[in-house]
């Protein structure tokens, strides 16, 4: 199966802090910068962060100990990327919407997991597992 890039556009509040959550805590490349947008390569896949005040994100469902954006997208990586992240993440105090926690203990699909939300209030959730294609596992 060959693989592809996923291309998503968020709304932003300002530029300069999406700058400092995406490039300098979760260490992506700004690959381009216009005055109403940046292109962010976020771990491969092209990441669109677009200037609009009108939009907002939503805490909507329960899952686990609490309300969940439904609307989130994310990463999943290495264990090692996961530490070097949430350590970035706590080192710049951003506030946990799901506070780091391991799940699906016992499973192919283990995972460490936590949730953040981007200064524009755009929810992200990062999952760290040793082999990240087991997220597929129906196990």
């Amino acid at each position: 199966m060959s693989m592809a890039m996923i291309h998503l556009s968020i709304p932003i509040k300002d530029i300069a802090s999406t700058v400092r959550f995406y490039r300098d805590i979760l260490g992506c490349t700004v690959t381009r910068q216009q005055t109403d947008r940046l292109d962010i390569d976020f771990f491969g896949h092209h990441l669109v962060a677009q200037l609009s005040e009108l939009e907002a994100s939503h805490k909507s469902i329960t899952i686990g100990r609490g309300n969940y954006p439904l609307r989130h997208f994310g990463v999943i990586v290495t264990p090692d990327v996961y530490d070097r992240m949430l350590s970035s993440l706590i080192a710049a105090k951003v506030d946990f919407a799901m506070a780091p926690d391991r799940i699906f203990i016992g499973t192919p699909r283990e995972q460490s997991v936590f949730l953040v939300f981007d200064f524009s209030g755009n929810a992200v959730e990062v999952k760290g597992m040793p082999d990240p294609q087991q997220v597929f596992s129906a196990g």
